[in-house]
């Protein structure tokens, strides 16, 4: 149920006409007409602010603490807080409200650090455990923009030293707001495996089919692909052999 809808059923039990509370908040200083409570409650508008909401469920004897929490969920500053909320069950909707009541104007975060009193509240461990495993499912799918753009920072980050990447930003983009990270990471992959190709095909392309053995063929082939620790490994022992060769 979102804001509008809450709103709507609150009118509705009441069974008092716009005007009858358009009339009412007048009485309590708001200069609200029916024509704007008709847009509420049809979302045709953002939610009311916080006194006017107060103002709503006290005429309507709805829940006021409620009703401003879908307020926020649909004015929240960056749709990750959105998500988040947007997908909390009953009981984890009250427990939000019970610490929002009892820390109320301090800042909470759902994924970072938070002051010792909030992050020991039972209500609030609630709701970051909540928190990081739908963050994780977001990650995944892709279904975030704001953990989209965290995503493509650290990808570009890691492959700063491919030309690829730069090359197919855009196209990596749009795979991962459509597809989610595992399926970019295929795409990345493939890319990678292009230029690889590429970078062996002209300087190494004599060397490598000077190689008879098929065994040391394929490992030449596919020895770039083996990963910065395992080459550095190679090295080493590579270096060790030109040692022996020295010492003959």
């Amino acid at each position: 149920m979102n804001y509008s809808e809450l709103l709507s059923s609150y009118i509705k039990q009441s069974k008092m006409s716009l005007s009858e509370i358009s009339d009412k908040l007048k009485e309590k200083g708001f200069s609200t007409d029916k024509g704007y409570l008709s847009k509420l409650q049809n979302g045709k508008i953002p939610p009311a602010g916080e006194k006017l909401n107060k103002a709503l469920a006290d005429i309507l004897n709805g829940n006021a603490t409620r009703l401003e929490f879908l307020a926020y969920v649909e004015k929240a500053p960056d749709d990750l807080t959105k998500s988040i909320l947007s997908n909390l069950d009953e009981n984890l909707i009250n427990s939000y409200i019970l610490f929002s009541d009892k820390f109320h104007g301090r800042t909470i975060n759902f994924i970072g650090d938070n002051d010792p009193d909030i992050e020991e509240s039972e209500e609030f461990q609630k709701i970051k455990e909540f928190s990081i495993k739908h963050f994780g499912n977001l990650f995944l799918s892709g279904k975030s923009s704001i953990v989209n753009e965290s995503t493509l920072t650290a990808l570009q980050e890691e492959y700063k030293d491919y030309s690829f990447f730069n090359e197919n930003k855009e196209r990596i983009k749009e795979h991962l707001d459509n597809y989610g990270l595992d399926s970019t990471l295929d795409l990345i992959d493939s890319f990678m495996e292009l230029e690889l190709k590429k970078s062996n095909s002209d300087e190494n392309y004599d060397l490598i089919y000077r190689i008879q053995d098929p065994e040391l063929h394929h490992w030449y082939q596919t020895l770039p692909l083996a990963g910065e620790k395992k080459l550095h490994k190679l090295r080493a022992i590579w270096e060790m052999m030109q040692d022996d060769d020295d010492d003959e």
